[in-house]
């Protein structure tokens, strides 16, 4: 490309915008090209088909002009109407003619409207980034050009800033009725702004667009983003101020705040038709002091100014009071001007950590085009500050509140006048050389003990994100991965979990503090060698690739480092040690190399060391790895492992063609799994409209059989893809005892989904059961199946995997392999009412005591922030508060408040209640008496299930063991939170289950404590298994429910025969086994009661008389309900309040003629267990709904088959140890 270029411009056009221009003329030369260049076109109805094809040829015709590679001019198109559309990337085509022929096929998108604003924001967040092809980070020079024909439809002002302020060229060609006023808005220049008014008008705008172009793909035409060299004075602007008006900012640095607020704003005209200001406050809720509208003159603002006072609060919410200032004074009726355009701004000054989420009110701030600066004091979080400002150019922090003043004239500039841009014309020089930063695999290990404190821990946070920040992320270029590590190590995240940096970035900005007491540093070193660096993790230290260990400890190590640390070495891993000073030894003898160990005397300092620890990780070579002769391998890992594995793949017609490729990576995958009734387990179902096994779990039980299997395999064909309809056939048929499932047995169940596009019926509730039966769901989609609908069906993101199409299977199916050979499935028995997050009665019982003293408000931001979390209603959860030390005192009963802004207004209002004991026993007995019961707002009547959640800091002075059991008797769920120096033991006697308790070494670590209260996924349909005494074993309370219609007819005397046998191994009396007999048919009817006989020869001789009821119709839904009102009562001599397993054995013939979900759903809440035993036409479906788990589910094919199935029920009926959650229904 060979141009000149004269410059003719309006210098003062340029300064009005903020812009200072200088220029040289220079003679025709060649240079080195190279640019990112995005067409930006208008693909709506406005434009005529005629128009379109203008636009399609002027776009091809300009690039027919340039030299397109990955090393020069790379292109990319995006179509935009109500929506914008991704036509290529910049990597997309390496070629012209690829660039050209895309073009050609190019299709009018249409839609009624054009939002340039939207499709602004899009290119930014989707096409100038490094993943699409973006250079920008090697000094390319980015360019938009904006092809339109219309005023936008929407708000471009955001879309605007932003995309300047990323140092993008940016040309507008108008056609028809372009705004010139917007398209100046929009350009860089005026100067960049062309037109096209008719065809024969093309070829002249094409050359003009080419010459400026030329200019900046030959670096002669330089943006510097910058702040602006001439400030203008805007008139117009609303300015609202929100300051954190926490107790913790204090009187005398919240007059710094104000003080700072009149100085600025003495500086400027006010009044309703120049610049207007408004003020809030905040802490746990945000307060109005006055709005926009309020003064209109400079003496009235400075006036209530000084009568600010600190308001106090205990919290500082500041998600919460971004929102409420979006919500109560960016709008008309406050005096916001926005409707005119005149600039919103807002400037958050705050002295803290926010307590609350910040990001989605952030968000909606920025989609309405406000301002928002971020002024930091003392110990803010820089990330949070930095989601919360527009751009990170308005973020302002300082050490203290007295500095605040120091601030005025960097807040006053931006304040005046919008920021701008500067351009520099000048001569083409040599682009910097960056360091070398090419292919790397590392991971950081992270020190995340209770003893580094949460302070520490952040510092190291944001040091990690800030050394991430500056490489370039990508599969094949630098990968990253994370541990956190105290007692134990845990994996935060795999080298090939995250593909680009900002969801790196994103996971890094949400980590939390683990906790833990010891540090076992060797342990965690051989961690990461043994299962983050390997092929299956992610790293491709095969392909060469440095393989780099960043480990970060706040102490020294409990366990020995020095074989750990040579067994990485010897793996060709370096290892970069950061730690405090006077651990410096340790931290040489862990490293590769002392000069990799840094010493810190604070971590708050660790930016200090930055640019030390990143030029080793940026420019240190590969070392070659010698034999690792002790690390197990994957498969030496799997050995041991029990899993069954259902594959459930996609067999519609539209995936058809690459269904040999689904076979090959099913005989890759299963190849590599050690097979086996007693290893792994596999099943597969193909599906689309309907559902078709091929096998099940215990179909074959050896490897070779379950290949040839997957060999025969045809694509069934369909042209739907009902996923849902997919999902709930493989847990009501595959995932059974029946179809080999060993779910029961505590058999991890992993289901693997592959999907080609999206589902054509619902696939929440299916997903919601899986979770609930503890299925752990892999999910592999193609490029058009739906990402949210995948994400929702997964178990986790990392268990999410996308290919191209299907015939890119076998590259992932390492990917897939070390999860499902590696993944510890661990299964918390819980009431399946408490996961459901239906209606649930929560009460949170306190530590009041002396000894909590001013730590109180960290248990009650405890209770606030896991609130939230329930849906808060009259018919749906319900909180309580308990205080207690010597006595218990009800802060609120459950049934006081109906919403979720009553329950936390209540609990901010909380105070500590005092008391030198802590009676603890005691206090649960109180809150089972008085607050779970039906007058103090309790459901259990209901059939609702009841939580309890215990927080205390000190052993209890009173005994604690049988009001626990009383509550676990009751059904009542406990959650045992420990704080400091509390007794393990007796925390546990407390809880429902030792997993449900939970320790932290100090108040601050309540913060970082996740209980899963309404998120515990490991669900498996179970009533409450507390333990029991051997005497309460010997104690049953049996019923049979026996069909007595005339289906049944002539096998009653069999039925009646296989009855006396199962009574005949029992211990019949009344305080052993009692039994109880009814009938059904179209209704029921008892035969005797619990209590009717004493002896085993009276019950024997009561069977003997039993007759045949006779009846057309079975309506087993009314007998269910007919035993639980009759037989399995106190009256009838039911036990069920003493805790005696009660037992329900149902024999039918057919199917009832109605409904048995809710009855069998109240049976389990009951806590009573009911078996199925089918005759005839009652199979495995008919009966697996009634019936408390499906291996309790024996339909028989003939009469004899009764008396095959007696052992094995007998066994079952005698360990049966489940006692009561609920006394009724």
């Amino acid at each position: 490309m060979v141009t000149t270029m004269r410059m003719h411009r309006s210098v003062f056009r340029l300064v009005m915008l903020g812009l200072v221009l200088s220029y040289s003329v220079t003679e025709t030369q060649r240079v080195s090209e190279s640019a990112d260049l995005i067409f930006l076109i208008d693909g709506s109805g406005d434009l005529r088909s005629a128009e379109f094809q203008l636009i399609r040829s002027f776009v091809a015709n300009f690039i027919q002009d340039l030299n397109i590679g990955f090393d020069a001019i790379q292109i990319g198109l995006v179509q935009y109407s109500d929506t914008p559309r991704t036509e290529f990337y910049l990597n997309t085509y390496p070629t012209k003619t690829g660039v050209l022929n895309a073009i050609k096929s190019l299709r009018q998108k249409g839609g009624n409207q054009g939002n340039t604003g939207k499709a602004l924001q899009f290119l930014i967040d989707n096409h100038f980034i490094a993943s699409a092809g973006s250079r920008a980070q090697e000094g390319v020079p980015q360019v938009m050009v904006l092809m339109t024909a219309r005023q936008s439809s929407d708000d471009i002002r955001r879309g605007v800033f932003l995309i300047k302020k990323r140092g993008t060229f940016t040309f507008v060609i108008g056609m028809k009725d372009v705004n010139k006023a917007e398209a100046e808005q929009i350009a860089t220049d005026p100067s960049f702004v062309l037109h096209i008014p008719d065809f024969q008008q093309m070829a002249k705008t094409r050359q003009e667009l080419m010459s400026l172009f030329s200019l900046v793909a030959t670096k002669q035409l330089v943006i510097e983003v910058g702040e602006t060299k001439s400030e203008v004075q805007v008139s117009k602007r609303d300015i609202v101020f929100l300051i954190d008006g926490s107790s913790s900012v204090g009187y005398a640095n919240f007059l710094q705040i104000c003080k700072l607020i009149m100085s600025i704003t003495e500086k400027f005209v006010i009044g309703p038709d120049s610049v207007q200001v408004a003020v809030v406050q905040y802490s746990d809720g945000a307060t109005t002091e006055f709005h926009l509208n309020t003064h209109s003159t400079q003496s009235a603002l400075q006036t209530a100014l000084k009568r600010l006072s600190l308001r106090g609060g205990w919290t500082r919410n500041t998600g919460a009071a971004l929102d409420y200032v979006y919500r109560n004074h960016f709008t008309t009726a406050a005096g916001s001007r926005k409707e005119d355009s005149v600039p919103q701004l807002l400037v958050l000054i705050t002295g803290g950590r926010s307590d609350d989420d910040v990001k989605q009110p952030a968000e909606t701030l920025k989609r309405a085009a406000i301002m928002t600066f971020a002024v930091g004091v003392g110990d803010t979080d820089p990330e949070r500050l930095n989601e919360i400002a527009i751009d990170s150019s308005l973020v302002f922090s300082v050490d203290d509140f007295h500095s605040l003043q120091e601030l005025q004239e960097r807040l006053m500039t931006p304040l005046s006048t919008l920021a701008g841009v500067t351009i520099v014309y000048e001569k083409p020089t040599d682009p910097v050389k960056k360091a070398e930063m090419d292919k790397r695999d590392i991971v950081f290990l992270v020190d995340g003990s209770h003893s580094l404190g949460k302070r520490n821990f952040a510092a190291i946070r944001d040091f990690i994100a800030r050394i991430i920040t500056t490489f370039d992320i990508g599969s094949d270029k630098v990968r990253v991965g994370l541990v956190q590590y105290s007692d134990a190590a845990e994996p935060e995240f795999f080298l090939n979990t995250y593909s680009s940096k900002n969801e790196i970035l994103s996971h890094v900005r949400r980590l939390r503090q683990r906790g833990g007491t010891n540090l076992q540093t060797g342990k965690a070193l051989d961690f990461v060698l043994e299962y983050l660096f390997t092929k299956y993790s992610g790293s491709r230290q095969e392909e060469g690739v440095p393989q780099l260990l960043v480990l970060i400890t706040g102490g020294k190590s409990r366990d020995d480092v020095i074989q750990p640390s040579k067994a990485l070495q010897q793996a060709g891993v370096i290892t970069l040690v950061i730690g405090m000073e006077n651990v410096v030894k340790q931290l040489e003898e862990v490293s590769s190399n002392p000069s990799l160990a840094f010493g810190v005397k604070k971590f708050t300092s660790l930016p200090e060391i930055q640019q030390e620890v990143l030029s080793p990780l940026s420019t240190l070579k590969v070392r070659k790895a010698s034999e690792r002769q002790t690390t197990p391998t994957t498969k030496d890992v799997i050995d041991t492992q029990e899993r069954d594995i259902v594959f459930l793949i996609d067999g519609s017609t539209k995936a058809a063609s690459s269904f040999p490729s689904v076979r090959e990576f099913l005989r890759g995958v299963i190849e590599q799994l050690n097979i086996g009734p007693n290893n792994n387990r596999i099943a597969v179902v193909q599906y689309s409209t309907d559902q078709k096994v091929e096998f099940l779990l215990n179909t074959y039980s050896n490897k070779n059989d379950i290949l040839d299997a997957v060999e025969m395999m045809k694509p069934k064909g369909g042209r739907m893809l009902n996923i849902g309809a997919a999902l709930n056939y493989v847990i009501r048929n595959v995932f059974t005892a029946a179809s080999g499932s060993r779910r029961e047995a505590g058999v991890p169940q992993l289901l693997v989904l592959l999907v080609s596009g999206r589902s054509d019926d619902d696939v929440k509730k299916p997903t919601e059961a899986l979770r609930r039966a503890a299925v752990v769901t892999f999910v592999i989609g193609a490029v058009d199946a739906d990402g949210k609908e995948l994400q929702d069906i997964a178990y986790s993101s990392n268990l999410l995997f996308a290919v191209q199409d299907f015939h890119s299977l076998p590259d992932i199916q390492d990917q897939l392999l070390h999860p499902l050979k590696s993944l510890i499935v661990e299964v918390i028995k819980m009431p399946s009412s408490v996961t459901e997050g239906n209606k649930r009665d929560i009460v949170f019982l306190i530590d009041g005591s002396d000894n909590v003293s001013t730590f109180f408000y960290l248990i009650r931001d405890l209770i606030t922030n896991l609130i939230p979390n329930f849906n808060i209603a009259k018919d749906k959860d319900q909180i309580s508060v308990v205080q207690y030390s010597d006595n218990a005192r009800i802060e609120f009963p459950l049934n006081a408040y109906t919403n979720e802004e009553q329950v936390l207004d209540a609990t901010r209002r909380l105070r500590l209640k005092g008391g030198r004991r802590l009676k603890t026993g005691f206090a649960l007995d109180f809150v089972r008496r008085n607050v779970f019961s039906r007058s103090g707002g309790g459901r259990e009547h209901l059939g609702i299930s009841q939580i309890l959640v215990l927080v205390t800091s000190g052993k209890s002075q009173d005994d604690v063991k049988r009001p626990s059991e009383e509550l676990k008797r009751a059904g009542v769920v406990t959650f045992a939170i420990g704080v400091g120096n509390v007794d393990r033991n007796e925390l546990n006697q407390v809880a429902y289950s030792p997993k449900l308790t939970f320790q932290v070494d100090d108040y601050w670590g309540l913060s970082d404590l996740d209980l899963h209260l309404l998120s515990i996924k490991q669900n498996v349909e179970s009533v409450t298994t507390p333990p029991i005494s051997a005497s309460a074993v010997d104690k049953r309370d049996i019923v049979f429910l026996i069909d007595g219609s005339a289906k049944t007819g002539k096998a009653f005397p069999t039925v009646r025969k296989f009855i006396a046998k199962l009574v005949e191994n029992f211990d019949v009396g009344e305080e052993k086994v009692q039994f109880g007999v009814a009938q059904f048919s179209e209704t029921p009817r008892t035969e005797f009661l619990l209590n009717s006989h004493s002896t085993k020869k009276e019950v024997m001789a009561a069977i003997k008389k039993l007759k045949l009821k006779r009846g057309k119709r079975i309506n087993i839904g009314l007998a269910l309900d007919h035993v639980m009102r009759n037989v399995f009562t106190n009256s009838a001599g039911s036990r069920i309040e003493s805790a005696v397993p009660q037992i329900l054995i149902l024999l039918t013939s057919g199917k009832s003629h109605d409904d048995i979900v809710q009855q069998a759903e109240k049976l389990r809440k009951m806590g009573i267990v009911a078996f199925g035993i089918g005759l005839r036409e009652a199979d495995q479906t008919v009966l697996e709904p009634m019936a408390y788990s499906s291996n309790l589910v024996f339909p028989v094919r003939n009469l004899q088959g009764l008396f095959a199935i007696q052992n094995q029920l007998q066994q079952i009926i005698k360990s049966v140890a489940i006692e009561v959650v609920e006394t009724s229904v």
